[in-house]
């Protein structure tokens, strides 16, 4: 009876690795994303769209800068000239500093309308994307896919990047 109790681990081991062993191995496929998503029409057109934004918003900070330098440009030579008094000086120092801070806050809320934008016209984009993931694995039973940069080793497995773009409608 003592026998029993000391093989008892080894038969519930044995047993569990039994049960655990699925006799329906899940297909695992990889696409590489980085291959499929520039390709596809609608990122060229979004990122055609963030480009020509960022160049509107640039234009308007480049704008102020210039401004801002104008009439750096202006107080000084007025300050080098005798024109202004001390008291016009400190209001023209107050006044630079304030168009400065204003500069900055623009450059960031520029930065963030930029990211913005592009997060927006991408979300629909990636979408699509997992649609067809999800076309592909379910039409060739895979029960996952993963970024092939993702994959810290690979010795063959699924490419599938081909059959994902197909059902993207993207062209070789």
């Amino acid at each position: 009876m003592n026998k029993v109790f000391k093989l008892f681990p080894l038969f519930a081991f044995i047993a569990l690795m039994a049960f655990s062993v699925d006799t329906n191995a899940q297909k695992i496929a990889y696409v590489d994303a980085e291959k499929i998503i520039p390709e596809m029409p609608a990122y060229k057109k979004a990122k055609s769209e963030v480009e020509a934004y960022g160049k509107q918003l640039q234009k308007i900070i480049e704008g102020k800068q210039t401004e801002g330098q104008q009439y750096l440009q202006e107080v000084t030579g007025k300050a080098q000239r005798g024109e202004l008094t001390p008291k016009q000086e400190q209001e023209a120092q107050v006044k630079l500093q304030e168009m400065q801070a204003n500069l900055q806050k623009e450059a960031m809320e520029a930065e963030q309308k930029l990211a913005k934008k592009e997060s927006d016209l991408l979300k629909p984009l990636y979408e699509e994307f997992n649609a067809a993931l999800k076309k592909v694995a379910t039409a060739n039973e895979y029960g996952y896919i993963l970024d092939k940069k993702l994959l810290l080793y690979s010795d063959g497995g699924i490419d599938a990047t081909a059959k994902v773009k197909s059902a993207l409608g993207i062209t070789f």
